[in-house]
């Protein structure tokens, strides 16, 4: 029962109402001409119960003047007039005493000759109607009281077959079938072809309007009927939703395409600054040494007869700042080319261990060093050493080579990957709030002139990129500044 359920519950609505109105009308049809068969038979019934009774009331009435006028032997002459119709099976002529005096038809079954409702009629004088059952066969039977002479009574019998009613009865039941099959069958086919056009089709092209603007389709449209009803009335309220969502994306993609040229613009003009902060910072940090080679340059031309020390001097100043421009160059080209790696496996406490020995901290700089886990990593031990020099020397620069330095490892997980992640915390005043987002743009430094060219943080964070991790400034909340570098281990 359940399946069957479940099966009705997984079709079509146009099936379902198709079923379900088919099967309705079909029921009430049933029903109604099932009556009306029903009322058909019995009034065969009644016509021939009717026609059986007027044949006997005539019969008995003729018998009955007959014996009246002493003309006895005409009675078995009307009897035998009556053999000549079809539909009365048999005429039975009984006396006083229920003997059989005549009958129409010879042959007629011994079951007829004394029926056992003989008796009651001479006793009343009532007619009695009866139907018998003989060889399969049903009769239907009249027995009328005859007044005879001498204040005698005799009775007379008239039997017809049911078979004659039943014919009709049959060809009414084949008729009827007939005719209900054919209606039902009208009624499915004209059901079926109104709610395919008046509901299916408008339901199944929603149904694709639906998937195709699911389907990002905003250009489907859904046709509409003429007929002006619910559905036609949904589908034009459909068309009518895609039409606002077309507009919308139309509205959504030109503003997304401003958005874009503004982006572009924007960073286009970031370029631009970048550009102009690198190229005012090349001018400051070539400019200095460039000057001072100039006017050294210019005393040894000048001064051609200067005593041999004094060149001598100006020589050497001219080539220390050649080397300060040489160095200046050196970084930038680090910042700019790419990096040729060596990869191999390392500890990282036992790189941060070889970095401290060659920062050689001052002697009233505190170092605390705490390995709170012993990560592998993968990296070019040169390019990773230069990173946490270059960090240390920072942190010693801002606390003025005296203070507390120190310097955590331990494992955490950061972009979906577990990494090594190592704190270098100083004591001193700590970065400048509008400093911390450009600490790590190139030549941008906080230190006095002549004390750093701004490249060393640029080149780590390149670096440390290059390597898959990533490098953070912050400040801690006891005061100090907090500089963290991520490294991805080989765990996975």
């Amino acid at each position: 029962m359940l399946r069957h359920i479940r099966e009705f519950n997984r079709m079509s609505i146009n099936t379902k109402l198709v079923l379900l109105l088919t099967l309705t009308v079909g029921a009430v049809m049933l029903a109604a001409s099932f009556l009306s068969l029903r009322q058909r038979e019995a009034a065969l019934e009644s016509a021939l119960r009717d026609e059986l009774q007027a044949h006997a009331v005539t019969l008995s009435i003729a018998l009955e003047e007959n014996y009246r006028n002493g003309r006895i032997n005409e009675a078995q002459i009307l009897i035998d007039r009556l053999r000549e119709n079809s539909r009365v099976y048999g005429i039975l002529l009984f006396d006083e005493n229920g003997d059989l005096r005549s009958l129409s038809q010879p042959a007629t079954i011994d079951e007829f000759r004394q029926p056992p409702e003989l008796r009651e009629v001479l006793r009343t004088g009532e007619p009695i109607e009866f139907v018998r059952a003989v060889e399969r066969q049903k009769f239907l039977s009249i027995i009328l009281p005859l007044k005879l002479p001498a204040e005698k009574r005799g009775a007379v019998e008239i039997v017809k077959p049911l078979a004659l009613i039943e014919t009709d009865i049959a060809a009414a039941r084949v008729r009827w079938l007939a005719t209900t099959l054919l209606l039902l069958a009208t009624i499915f086919l004209v059901v079926y072809i109104v709610l395919r056009r008046s509901l299916s089709r408008p339901i199944l092209a929603l149904l694709d309007g639906a998937r195709a603007l699911g389907e990002g389709n905003l250009s489907h449209r859904v046709r509409v009927g003429t007929t002006g009803d619910e559905l036609g009335q949904l589908a034009a309220e459909f068309n009518r939703m895609a039409d606002n969502l077309a507009e919308k994306r139309r509205a959504a993609e030109i503003e997304a395409e401003n958005r874009l040229n503004l982006e572009k613009q924007l960073r286009h003009s970031e370029r631009l600054a970048s550009v102009g902060r690198l190229a005012a910072g090349i001018a400051h940090e070539l400019g200095a040494p460039l000057n001072v080679i100039d006017a050294r340059a210019e005393q040894l031309i000048e001064n051609g007869d200067a005593p041999r020390e004094k060149q001598i001097k100006n020589l050497t100043i001219i080539r220390t700042q050649s080397a300060r421009i040489t160095h200046i160059v050196r970084q930038l080209l680090n910042l700019a080319r790419p990096y040729n790696l060596r990869f191999e496996r390392l500890e990282i406490a036992g790189l941060i261990k070889s970095a401290l020995e060659e920062f050689e901290a001052a002697e009233n700089l505190k170092i605390e060093f705490a390995v709170k886990d012993d990560s592998i990593i993968s990296g070019d031990a040169d390019y990773l050493r230069q990173v946490f020099v270059n960090v240390l020397r920072n942190a010693a620069q801002a606390m003025n080579n005296a203070g507390t330095l120190k310097i955590d490892i331990f494992e955490t997980s950061r972009d979906e990957k577990t990494c090594a992640a190592v704190v270098v915390s100083d004591s001193g005043k700590g970065i400048a709030p509008e400093d911390l987002e450009k600490i790590f743009d190139p030549f941008y430094t906080t230190k006095d002139i002549g004390q750093g060219t701004g490249l060393g943080l640029a080149v780590s964070r390149r670096i440390i990129e290059e390597h898959g991790g990533a490098i953070e400034a912050a400040n801690n909340t006891c005061g100090g500044a907090r500089f963290t570098v991520y490294l991805p281990t080989n765990k996975k």
